[in-house]
Formats: C-alpha cells, structure tokens, sequence
C-alpha cells in the first residue's frame, strides 16, 4: 500500500476526527469501529432513543464475523436472538393456526454451518440490537447524541462544520470526515444533491406491531415468517420473539387509510390467525413502503454515504442491514488508513467501486425474491375479487393437481430463504483480480464456495493458536494489512506462517484455499484477500 502525507491535522476548532449521523445498526458499528482504529467519532442521531418497534431481523453470519473482530461480546449478543429452533423456518399458511400450505427452512442456521463461518445467521429483531451496540459503544467512553438533528454543513479547511439542532438550539461540530448514515430518507445525502435510482415505490403497507401469545396457534410449527394466504386477509405476520412480539404486515394501496383505530388494528390482525381468546396489545401501527433503490453515488469529497442512506431493498431477503454493515467495514479502515497518512486519497475510490457492485447484486436478488412470492399467489389462484379467491384457494387445496403447482411454486422461493453465497461469498474486484464476476443466479445465492481468488473475504477454518481453537479470521487485525504464508513460504515478510505460528489440523491451507505451501496471502484490515504471494 502507498504511503502518503497525513492528509488532514485537526484545525483549531476540531472537536471530532468522524462525525456519523444516525445511529442505527450501520452507524453504531461505524463508531465502534472509529474508536478500535484509533479515531475520534461523534455520533448523533435526530429519534430520542434507540429504535423502538421491530424493523430489521436478520444478523447474516459476516455481520457478525465483523463485529467479532471489532471485539465485541458477540455470544452476548447472540442470546438475545431467537433460536434456530424457534426461527428456523418459513411457512404459508391459510391463516395463523389452521391448514399450513408448505414449509421451507429460513437460512442456514444450524452447527452444521460452522464449516463456513464461526458466527451462523440468527434473528434479533433491531429494536432489541441498537440498544446492545449502544451499550458496547458507552463501555468505551462513547455516548450517542439523541434528539440532535443533523441540518447542514460546510466545507472548512480542516475538514466540516456541520450544524446541529438540539431543540430549539443550534451549535456546530468540527470534523475531518462526514459519514451520513441516517437512513432511507437521509438529510446528509439530499443536502449534498446526490439522487437514488430505482423505484421509489413497489408496494405500500400497513405495520400493526402487537404482542399476543399465540403458542397454541402457533403448536408444532414455529417459525419467523408466516405468509397469510387467506385473500380476506393476506400478507405476512413475522415473530420477533421476546414476550410474545409480532408484526403483521398487511399491504395497502390508494384506498387504504393511512391509519386504523385500536380497534380496527386489532381486528385485522385477528382475520389473519384463527379464532383465539388470546389477548391481542396494539404496540403500535405505522406505514411502510417497499422500494429498490441504489444512491447515484456513494461519495462526494469526504462524504460518505452508507448503509440505507445508499440503497433501499425489498425485504425479501434480509440483505439491507447487513449490507450496511458490510458497507462501514469497508470504509472505516480505508478512511482511517488516509486519516493517519498510510495511504494516499485514491483508497477512498474503492468504496463505492466496491459497494456499490455488491449492492446492485444484493438489491437485484431481493427484488427477483419479491417479484416471485406472487408465483405462489397465482398457484394458489389469487384475484382481484377476494370471493372469486377464496373459491379458488379452497378448490386448490383439495386438488391434487394444484397441490403439485403450489408446492413447485414455495420450492421454487428457496432462494429467498438461503443466501448464504450472497452473504459471505460477495467478492471485491480490485486490481489483483484474475477472474470477472459471475452473473448473478440461483446457484451463486444460495451456495458458498470459498476460495482465495483476491476480493474474496478470507474463507473462515478452525485453526489452532497457543493451543486455543481459533478460526482463521482471527488473524486479520482490523489496524492493518497481514500476510499469512504457507509452511514453506519464503519472503521477507510473513506475519503469520501455517504450521509455525498457527498449526492447520483439518488442512485447510490446502483443501479449502487450494494453495501450495510455498505461497502466501495478503489480507485487507477487512478480512477480504488482496494478493497472493509465490
């Protein structure tokens, strides 16, 4: 890596090397990873608190490989999430509690999956998660600035001002670096004029967050997900565990108000499950739009974007957060590398050259998820005239024929349901790469095949350390570049040799990485591979 002169010093008035606006999942990893590089942060975010009602669920496995090698207390923060036993599985339903139409398992979730990674996929819904990376955060001396509202800022000397509401009262922070991670409808992005592509609007609906114990409904068939097929009553009804917590997810169009009584809440959710005597708590209610959407950039100067405030997915897949996350490792070690004069200013270009491709593909695979749930839909005879489907729904039930249909129909929504190779198969194209990117396919999302070709992250092994099991991700600090060589690997540099420093019991030097023992790796601070070494 080139090495560069610092490019800034703190002027006079610096009160923060990065200032990150919003604080939700994406912008409170930025600030851990701030402070573990080395970098003064400030974070603000414009809600008086942490998130409050349900909105992302799934933690993919690399969001928690990342904040594993940030430090955190990940096992803690796994067992706030529902279990795979509890969350293992998607089904279709005519409603909550009667005739289940087909199952498919959610993810790859299982022991089994520690041969791909040491941190396998679990549901913690977000309002449940901020509150512990808050807590990570204030271990380090770090507190989010609530109720603070970012409203502009101007480019200084040193870096920004950025003027900040607090009430009825303005004041301004100094910063080198500006990260806008205020999500879909970030002030950051549209104060600096940059524009989204993609439609801004696939499907409304209407969100009744509620909490109900509805175990009996529920018996021998637990899950995240339950799709309501009944057509007096469709949509989606989703588990966010705890003491009994759901959402349902009922679609809306012009017709529909943008808001419902108590009362009224409560009875659309009760024509989504069967008859209970269970009691039904309305949390909350709110709206909610679908979108597909990729920011026409990612950066202007010293500005980042991240996260929602560079693209929208449908939720059919559960790539958004993660994406996120995934977007913040990126940056914050290239941006800390120029910060403190390791490299020189061309290193910030690889972010959204690099991001924005995985967002493209990740945001193209939601949709294609989304679009095909309605082949379901019309194996199940959906109409426009809810009676016509209800007959239609009750006919195919008892036939064999659109049995078969609707079956090819969920089968074929497995992509949907195991993403695995999108989220810890996506590969960087950097100038040492030897082969182009595949084109996106069914085979691509759903199965992971490690490999060092450069771009890739760093294929996950158990290997051994000072007798501890350690997996092979463990030697990528996060503060720098790291060459890994093979047992007879013979350059100049080597900061971790296989069979010296680290012993390799289920060979994986070999068999998953398919090397030879006279070569050597170079990995990135995030854990994806730049070069290899003869």
């Amino acid at each position: 890596m080139a090495v560069a002169t610092k490019v800034f010093s703190k002027g006079p008035f610096m009160t923060t090397d990065i200032l990150i606006v919003g604080a939700g999942p994406v912008g409170l990893t930025g600030a851990l990873l701030a402070h573990e590089l080395g970098l003064s942060v400030r974070i603000i975010d414009r809600r008086p608190s942490t998130q409050r009602a349900p909105a992302a669920h799934v933690i993919n496995a690399r969001t928690f490989e990342i904040w594993r090698q940030i430090g955190l207390d990940v096992n803690g923060i796994r067992s706030h999430a529902q279990t795979p036993e509890k969350a293992g599985h998607v089904h279709w339903v005519t409603r909550l509690g009667e005739t289940i139409i087909g199952t498919l398992p959610y993810e790859q979730q299982g022991d089994d999956n520690l041969e791909v990674t040491p941190t396998p996929l679990r549901n913690l819904s977000q309002h449940r998660l901020e509150p512990l990376l808050t807590a990570e955060l204030q271990q380090r001396g770090i507190n989010v600035e609530y109720s603070s509202s970012y409203i502009s800022h101007e480019a200084t000397d040193f870096g920004f001002t950025s003027t900040i509401q607090v009430g009825d009262a303005l004041s301004t922070i100094e910063s080198a670096w500006l990260i806008a991670c205020d999500g879909a409808s970030s002030s950051v992005r549209h104060n600096i004029g940059i524009a989204m592509d993609g439609p801004d609007n696939l499907q409304k609906f209407n969100m009744f967050h509620f909490q109900a114990n509805l175990n009996a409904l529920v018996g021998a068939h637990p899950g995240i997900l339950y799709w309501i097929c009944d057509p007096y009553s469709g949509g989606a009804l989703v588990s966010h565990g705890g003491d009994n917590e759901w959402v349902y997810m009922m679609p809306s169009d012009e017709t529909s108000p943008a808001t419902f009584t108590d009362e009224e809440c409560i009875a659309h959710i009760r024509r989504a499950i069967a008859p209970t005597d269970s009691n039904i708590t309305l949390l909350r209610q709110s709206t909610w739009t679908m979108t597909s959407q990729l920011a026409q950039s990612y950066q202007q100067g010293h500005v980042f974007l991240a996260g929602d405030a560079a693209h929208r997915f449908p939720p059919t897949g559960g790539m958004g957060l993660n994406t996120g996350i995934g977007d913040i490792h990126n940056l914050l070690w290239k941006i800390a590398a120029v910060h403190q004069g390791s490299a020189n200013q061309e290193l910030l270009n690889t972010y959204e050259a690099e991001r924005r491709t995985i967002a493209e593909r990740n945001a193209q695979a939601s949709l294609e998820n989304a679009f095909k749930m309605f082949d379901v839909f019309m194996a199940l005879g959906i109409d426009p005239d809810k009676e016509v489907s209800a007959r239609n729904l009750d006919a195919a039930l008892i036939s064999d024929e659109s049995l078969a249909s609707i079956e090819t129909a969920i089968n074929n929504q497995a992509t949907h349901f195991n993403m695995i190779g999108l989220q810890v198969g996506y590969r960087y194209t950097t100038e040492y790469s030897t082969t182009p990117l595949e084109v996106l396919s069914d085979e691509i999302i759903t199965s992971y095949r490690p490999s060092a070709e450069p771009g890739n992250r760093l294929p996950h092994g158990w290997l051994v350390r000072n007798g501890e099991t350690i997996s092979s991700l463990d030697l990528v600090p996060l503060h720098s570049h790291v060459v890994i060589g093979g047992a007879q690997y013979s350059g100049e540099h080597c900061d971790v040799r296989m069979e010296t420093e680290v012993t390799d019991p289920d060979n994986w030097w070999v068999s998953t990485l398919q090397l030879l023992p006279h070569q050597a790796l170079v990995v990135r601070p995030d854990q994806h591979i730049e070069q290899i070494f003869n």
